[in-house]
């Protein structure tokens, strides 16, 4: 019975050829375990590289330090024309906070304006009284 070939040679062979492909599996799955693992190690490297590092900040604004805490949720006040040295005030601590830029300040403070103070801003917005925010602090502020 030599030169037979039955069903058991046609079994041998596929299983041998599922074995070798498992096996080849097997190594491709190591390799990018491997791989995975490296890079995860770099990952894990950057992150404690930018924990430990100072983040740059806007152009004429002072460093900002690492973070160790959540920052605080800081909101500006609303001006409705009442005291405004205090909310100047207010309104410089945010813009340090938050590092917002000198060419935003002014801007972004209009957002914060109600009642009669939002309609005094108008009046100088139509008018071309407003360059920006040392100005505009020094108008609301001579205003007492």
């Amino acid at each position: 019975m030599t030169g037979f070939s039955g069903p058991t040679d046609t079994t041998s062979s596929s299983l041998m050829v599922k074995s070798k492909e498992i096996a080849d599996l097997a190594a491709s799955i190591a390799d990018l375990t491997t791989a995975f693992a490296g890079q995860q190690e770099l990952l894990m490297d950057l992150m404690a590289q930018v924990a430990n590092s100072t983040a740059a900040a806007p152009t004429g604004a002072p460093p900002i330090p690492p973070m160790r805490h959540k920052l605080a949720s800081v909101e500006m006040p609303r001006f409705h024309g009442d005291n405004p040295e205090s909310w100047v005030f207010a309104a410089e601590r945010y813009f340090d906070f938050y590092y917002i830029a000198e060419d935003h300040k002014l801007s972004l403070a209009s957002f914060y304006l109600d009642g009669e103070a939002r309609e005094w801003y108008r009046w100088l917005f139509r008018n071309k009284q407003l360059s920006d925010w040392p100005s505009f602090d020094l108008k609301v502020t001579s205003c007492l």
